[in-house]
């Protein structure tokens, strides 16, 4: 599902779903209204018995207090007993007198009323009153909280709303108000799905639904199965969205609730309508617009106005299209729904842009895209930026679609930079590959490197810089105090905790953007219990914390490029995995940029170097010939010709799994002879490394640990090199603390093992370990030598960085990392490899690339090599950038 499929049919709304449909006439004089004061009260033991033979009222201010009623019943006596029903509780609480208790009932009813119909201020007057009532019980307080809310969510005042539903939230469990909790979990869920991620209003949702079935509240059971089934539409698996929505549907029927069915059947239209089904869209648009007409819901019938008129538009009927976009802005205007104009320059120029109107259609997207970023929606700024590009171009102004496109790119990366959650940014990254993959074809048909420099470098990930250039202070000793020392600094993301007590207000440090604020408030809410443990989401979660936001460098990227070298860039096409894209700085200081169509049997090979396979391990040197096609011709015949001395190579994504050194570039001859080489994970990690400047002198022996587990990587010629001076710890948790003790230079020969969680880690012996949040809390070495298994990468890791503990030492402080990215063969061949790169190293000068490409000339003279597996040898790879 593209963008534009995505966002052209969504409309951000506020729902009542799971509430329940608004009442005609006289609360109070409801038939179980006055059962349930009695019951309320404790008045009469049987009161409560009789009621909870009675079926779930349906208005709000009823259904909520019988919930809570028969909930502490419950409770109060461990289970329900089949034959007798439930015990009587004693009184919920001392509770408001009958006539409080009636005017309580009226103003939520009203209020909930006002806000369906739209009468958003007399909503907002009712629920103020409820809380101004200082008689009013704690279920009045967040009933009352969640009214406010829902006006604030209505009026797209999201930073307002959270605090709203998080002050309901405060007040129901405080309470032990289970159905409280309950009714600020579904919109909750709504609003993070519209401003933060699937992947949190996926766990809002889920615990909506536990509590609903808990409570055997099917209405709001419904609601949560709606929600659900709306993060599978954003996820992209419509057929399941739509199970979803179909599901709720019918269950809204079930239990007559005209607002829910009616919100269920708009979603299933406007899906059936982005899958193609415009027939089947059309009949559940009709059935929602019956539905929300009959229940007076003003903002429901926007949203489907607004999708029958893209229907029309779809069709080639615009003229007609415009009537409802035109009915659909004229309510939203009259209910004061902020989003009306941003929602009605978007249809207006979707209307010019069908009536090939261009340079209308320009004005317009420019003036949706003005009001979508001031409403902070993402989605309505990348969809209306995309549009503004493909109208730009077709007036012939390809740098000002190019600008557009790499203006999305930045929306989507501000976002990540505001969200302090690594599902959620790889999430961002996922949801919008089109938008990645428009910005970069734009870039290579503009011919403009700098554009294609921070596009790809956005796909790069910036993680590893951000680490890079966080300053972590002295006293912080293990990886989860280091997480909350950088998350609680960065963004106070622990306000659960310093709430204001008893407002329910939260508080977030000034001057932070309103995506961000929004982001953060929305990463806690409604979560009891502050930050996450489990070390393996530390990483992560740290990493996601100190990511970059994006800035308008390519310029000062390419400059920064090591003088009298080669530097590639190679990113694969986010949405067509068979195209290449390229940038190519060459030794004269020269750029361009390119896209290439990848062979099939250079995809195979790509498959193969993803994962952890028998075939991976089993690969020769000439099994990776067709990846010489990743390589520009003129680059490839320059270093086969010995035209070309060094190169920096920065591969985005699975290609950094490639074990560069092994490609070969003709019959005989291998990149890593050729040519000295070095890989870095992305251009802004490197421009930080550059800044760094030289390496400080040796001044200590290294240190150098052997497992001894390992079987034919016994390194005996180095140990007994004179050259060398090593420090050889006598224990493994000693050469462990070396990474942190100052060392200079550290050699480690062990087992590289993967693993869930935290993707890898190094066996230094049996039981004792080196994580990556090991090397986060360290002063890594300068230089560190990782002889092992998947040193500096991980098989099937998100491809956003790829997170090691060689690429985590590298962003922490060394400038020098030697390590692997596959398997390395426990053999006598990449014994003698290893010692040929490490000879070299011996304080003499020689760098760790220089090192490696010496030592592949020498392999590649030995006889046979060539039916020698690659993980003898070119797994290890030289991690950094070159000096001047």
């Amino acid at each position: 599902m593209t963008v534009e499929e995505e966002g052209a049919h969504d409309r951000p709304r506020v729902s009542t779903t799971g509430s329940g449909d608004s009442y005609r006439g006289d609360i109070t004089a409801h038939r179980l209204a006055g059962a349930l004061f009695t019951a309320w009260r404790g008045g009469d033991p049987e009161a409560v018995r009789a009621l909870a033979a009675e079926p779930s009222p349906g208005p709000i201010a009823l259904r909520c207090r019988y919930r809570h009623l028969l909930d502490t019943a419950r409770t109060h006596t461990g289970g329900e007993r089949a034959e007798a029903g439930p015990v009587p509780a004693p009184p919920v609480e001392a509770g408001p007198d009958l006539a409080v208790w009636n005017r309580l009932l009226v103003i939520e009813t009203e209020g909930d009323d006002a806000v369906r119909t739209g009468d958003f201020d007399r909503a907002a007057e009712l629920f103020r009153e409820s809380l101004a009532d200082s008689r009013s019980d704690a279920v009045a307080v967040a009933n009352a909280r969640v009214g406010l809310g829902d006006v604030h969510r209505a009026r797209n005042q999201v930073e307002r709303a959270v605090e709203e539903y998080e002050a309901a939230l405060s007040a129901a469990e405080g309470a032990g108000y289970r159905f409280g909790t309950l009714r600020a979990l579904l919109p909750l869920g709504h609003l993070a799905l519209a401003h933060h991620s699937v992947v949190r209003a996926r766990a809002l949702f889920a615990r909506a639904s536990e509590l609903a079935g808990a409570l055997d509240d099917q209405v709001y059971l419904a609601g949560a199965v709606q929600g659900l089934a709306e993060c599978d539409e954003r996820s992209g698996d419509t057929a399941r969205a739509l199970e979803g929505y179909e599901r709720a549907y019918a269950s809204f029927r079930r239990v007559r609730t005209l607002t829910g069915q009616a919100h269920a059947a708009q979603r299933a239209g406007a899906l059936y309508h982005r899958a193609g089904r415009l027939d089947l869209a059309r009949d559940w648009l009709v059935r929602a617009a019956q539905d929300f007409a009959e229940d007076n819901d003003a903002v429901g019938m926007t949203n489907v106005l607004e999708g029958l008129g893209d229907i029309l538009l779809d069709v080639g009927d615009p003229d007609a299209a415009e009537v409802q976009f035109r009915a659909a802005h004229s309510i939203a205007v009259d209910r004061g729904l902020r989003g009306a104009r941003a929602h009605a320059a978007q249809n207006l120029a979707r209307l010019a842009r069908s009536r090939a109107d261009w340079p209308a259609a320009v004005g317009l997207f420019g003036e949706a895209v003005a009001a979508y970023r001031e409403e902070g929606d993402l989605l309505g700024v990348c969809t209306a930026l995309a549009k503004l590009a493909e109208s730009h171009e077709r007036l012939g102004r390809v740098e000002e679609a190019l600008g557009d496109r790499v203006d999305a790119v930045f929306a989507i990366e501000e976002y990540r930079a505001a969200n302090r959650d690594a599902g959620a940014q790889q999430e961002y990254r996922g949801r919008f590959a089109g938008v990645y993959a428009s910005a970069l074809r734009a870039a290579v048909s503009a011919g403009n490197p700098e554009a294609f420099a921070v596009v790809a470098d956005g796909l790069a990930g910036r993680r590893l810089a951000g680490l890079a250039e966080a300053a972590i202070p002295p006293g912080v000793t293990d990886h989860l105090t280091l997480l909350q020392h950088v998350l609680v600094s960065a963004d106070e993301r622990w306000i659960a905790e310093s709430r204001p007590g008893g407002t329910g207000g939260m508080r977030l440090p000034p001057g932070i953007s309103r995506q961000e604020r929004i982001n953060r408030m929305l990463g806690v809410v409604g979560l009891r219990g502050g930050l996450r443990e489990p070390a393996e989401e530390a990483v992560d979660d740290l990493l996601a914390a100190v990511y970059l936001p994006p800035a308008d460098d390519g310029a000062d990227l390419l400059a920064m490029l090591p003088a009298g070298c080669h530097a590639l860039q190679l990113v694969r096409d986010p949405v067509d995995h068979a195209l290449l894209h390229r940038l190519w700085r060459a030794q004269d200081g020269s750029v361009r940029v390119d896209s290439v169509e990848l062979s099939a049997a250079c995809l195979r090979v790509l498959a193969v170097l993803r994962e952890d396979s028998q075939e991976r391990g089993e690969l020769r040197p000439e099994g990776l010939t067709a990846l010489a096609g990743l390589l520009p011709d003129p680059l490839r015949e320059a270093m086969a010709g010995g035209g070309a001395s060094r190169l920096l190579l920065l591969p985005v994504g699975d290609l950094w799994l490639i074990p560069w050194g092994a490609v070969p570039l003709r019959t005989g001859l291998v990149l890593g002879q050729a040519v000295e080489y070095v890989v870095c994970p992305s251009l802004v990690l490197q421009r930080v490394l550059r800044r760094r400047g030289p390496a400080r002198p040796v001044d200590r022996p290294t240190c150098f640990w052997r497992s001894p587990v390992m079987e034919s990587l016994d390194m005996t010629a180095l140990r007994e090199d004179p050259r060398w001076t090593f420090e050889t710890p006598p224990e493994a948790w000693q050469a462990k603390s070396s990474l942190g003790d100052g060392a200079h230079t550290v050699v480690m020969v062990c087992h590289g093992r993967l693993s869930e969680g935290p993707g890898h880690y190094l066996e230094l012996d049996t039981g004792t370990w080196l994580l990556p949040s090991d090397v986060l809390v360290a002063t890594p070495p300068v230089r560190l030598y990782l002889i092992t298994c998947w040193g500096a990468g991980v098989p099937g890791q998100a491809m956003t960085d790829p997170v090691s503990i060689a690429t985590l030492a590298l962003a922490r402080g060394s400038t020098e990392i030697l390590a692997t990215v596959g398997e390395y063969g426990d053999t006598p061949v990449g014994d003698q490899f290893a010692q040929w790169v490490l000879a070299s190293l011996d304080g003499t000068g020689v760098t760790a690339s220089e090192a490696v490409h010496r030592a592949t000339g020498t392999i590649m003279n030995e006889q046979g090599m060539w039916t020698w597996p690659l993980r003898d040898w070119a797994p290890l790879l030289p991690i950094g950038t070159f000096r001047d």
